[in-house]
């Protein structure tokens, strides 16, 4: 492996594909992908369904080949172009609606924003697995449980600058 593929694995973080991203994501959520012969399922609750399934079926061949254990190879370019600028209007519109759950407004929600236009193309789909699955979780209830006691919105014993942190993602680089 040569350096500048060590570098982009890296950045990719825990995930080397949006498929197996997606698949994490939805199992967090308590759906489960899988095949069934020739037919791929969904399993879980219909709500939660329903939210990941633009990006299923956006990412449908690519899911079902991991599912299969196959290299997945995209057809076409024209349909790749299609299928990134999807992922990257759905992961504005999960930071958007992430920012509104949690209560980020302001400087924490353009920061946010902001962050999205520093990924690599094959990053995208990853981070809008991991702010779907946010924003799944901001619904639930579930969020709250994972932030520490400082990071809580409306928590009295944090900082205001803290209130308003951005989430911290696990796979994200710090420099």
């Amino acid at each position: 492996m040569t350096a500048a593929d060590q570098v982009i694995q890296n950045a990719a973080g825990k995930f080397n594909t949006p498929a197996r991203a997606i698949i994490a994501g939805c199992k967090q959520s308590c759906v489960t992908l899988r095949l069934d012969g020739d037919h791929f399922k969904a399993k879980g609750d219909r709500e939660t369904i329903a939210a990941w399934n633009p990006m299923i079926q956006r990412h449908r061949p690519e899911i079902v080949a991991a599912l299969a254990g196959q290299i997945f190879t995209p057809a076409d370019d024209a349909g790749e172009l299609a299928t990134l600028a999807a992922d990257y209007q759905e992961l504005t519109t999960c930071i958007i609606e992430l920012c509104q759950l949690a209560g980020y407004t302001g400087e924490a929600r353009e920061r946010m924003l902001e962050a999205r236009q520093n990924l690599y193309p094959f990053q995208i789909a990853i981070e809008c697995a991991y702010f779907r699955l946010q924003v799944t979780r901001a619904k639930t209830g579930t969020y709250w449980d994972a932030l520490q006691p400082s990071q809580t919105p409306g928590n009295a014993t944090a900082s205001p600058d803290t209130r308003e942190a951005r989430v911290e993602h696990p796979a994200r680089r710090t420099a």
